[in-house]
């Protein structure tokens, strides 16, 4: 394990979906590995083991998971998941591949969750552990092949390609990896298992999601708990909402019926959740924290922007009456809603995707009930980013009436 942490140093940093800061060295320690059985016997596969790595370098440490896949040097070794090389006792060489990239992982996971299964800790551990834990009813074809999906920041998707009995395509899966382990539920497992089990079709139908354990110094009792991965069935060729208006605002076409269904979207996945899931009244010092939030984003977005301080006091008064206001009953929401995050999928209308929240706040922060307007705010601040990305293209305002349309049309929708 020792010549692994070293590679994982240098390798580290170069991933998108690595946090620390640029320049700083990584302080890493292994706390611990999860086992996955080699399914089928996969070829040149010796190892297939998801080792949990803190990274001490930070403000705050942070704990990654890194799939790994040892194979024979002369098998075949996807180029784009190559770690290194790690010897054996024995002499014997061994390529570590990044799980993701190697269909030996996916093809675990699969097993792993249709059997819901238990992978234990390397060398017999107790303090570290997986399980499958499938959605009831989810039924999944035979695996094909697999691949990544390229663009991710924070966490690795694997789209996986299955198959029927009979030999025709079956829907294609998903398997979001999270490289980030957080002591607590993920918002993303809840809220989608929760809406996909109450027979919404504003999300794609989930899978399950494999869950466990894992030793943690920072944990009260010495071991966290969490989501390791989440599948669902993966909607190809589809196009964001994002990509939708853009081209409709480039074109001046009109959104407003569009814009309209979204918003009746928005409002039905508001619902579902508020009737599937608890809701909580406003306290007073809820709404007190929420405030003072408030302004510290601001004052953060002048820091960097101080042009905006002919704002300042527009916003206060804003925030002053959102203070002495009654606020409605929190539930919980997406939290970090925008066109990006909506799919347009023909003969379903609007799906909605990554209900992590947003990455900036803690997992109890994402995990706490929350007011509807902060999706609502985050769809209207969407369509002017729409208007402004075209300013920034044509050098002058083309879509600012095209925007302020879409606006309003949401709005009524999701009245």
């Amino acid at each position: 394990m020792t010549d692994l942490i070293h590679m994982l140093r240098d390798w580290m940093p170069k991933q998108r979906w690595y946090s620390g800061g640029e320049g700083r060295a990584p302080q890493l320690t292994h706390l611990g590995s999860y086992v996955l059985a080699n399914p089928n016997g996969e070829a040149g596969v010796h190892l297939v083991t998801v080792p949990c790595i803190l990274d001490s370098s930070g403000d705050e440490p942070v704990v990654y998971q890194v799939p790994t896949v040892l194979r024979e040097v002369d098998a075949r070794v996807p180029a784009l998941g190559y770690i290194g090389s790690i010897s054996n006792a024995s002499g014997r060489v061994s390529a570590v591949v990044d799980g993701p990239h190697d269909i030996a992982f996916a093809k675990a996971l699969l097993t792993l969750l249709e059997r819901e299964g238990h992978a234990p800790g390397a060398g017999g551990r107790s303090d570290i552990a997986a399980y499958g834990l499938p959605m009831p009813g989810a039924v999944v074809g035979s695996f094909v092949t697999s691949r990544v999906l390229s663009g991710e920041q924070s966490n690795t998707s694997i789209i996986c390609e299955m198959r029927l009995p009979d030999g025709s395509d079956a829907a294609p899966l998903i398997l979001k990896v999270f490289r980030m382990l957080h002591d607590g539920e993920n918002p993303e497992v809840t809220l989608q298992s929760a809406l996909a089990a109450a027979g919404s079709v504003r999300v794609p139908p989930a899978i399950g999601h494999l869950s466990g354990y894992w030793p943690d110094p920072r944990a009260r009792d010495g071991r966290a708990s969490g989501n390791f991965v989440f599948a669902q069935e993966f909607l190809p060729g589809v196009e964001d909402a994002w990509r939708v208006a853009l081209r409709a605002a480039e074109t001046g076409d009109d959104f407003g019926d569009a814009a309209y269904t979204l918003g009746e979207a928005t409002a039905e996945v508001h619902r579902t959740l508020r009737e599937v899931l608890p809701s909580v009244e406003s306290t007073v010092p809820k709404v007190q924290a929420e405030v003072a939030a408030m302004r510290q984003r601001l004052d953060a977005a002048i820091a960097v922007a101080p042009a905006l301080e002919r704002l300042r006091g527009a916003a206060e008064e804003v925030y002053a009456h959102a203070a002495d206001m009654h606020w409605p009953r929190l539930q919980r929401v997406h939290g970090d809603l925008h066109l990006g995050q909506v799919l347009a999928v023909q003969d379903r209308g609007w799906v909605f995707l990554d209900f992590e929240g947003e990455p900036l706040r803690t997992i109890e922060q994402r995990n706490t009930a929350d007011a509807p307007q902060r999706d609502i705010a985050g769809i209207l601040r969407s369509f002017d980013y729409v208007a402004g990305s075209l300013e920034m293209t044509t050098g002058r305002n083309v879509a600012g009436d095209w925007a302020a349309r879409a606006r309003q049309s949401f709005l009524n929708g999701y009245a």
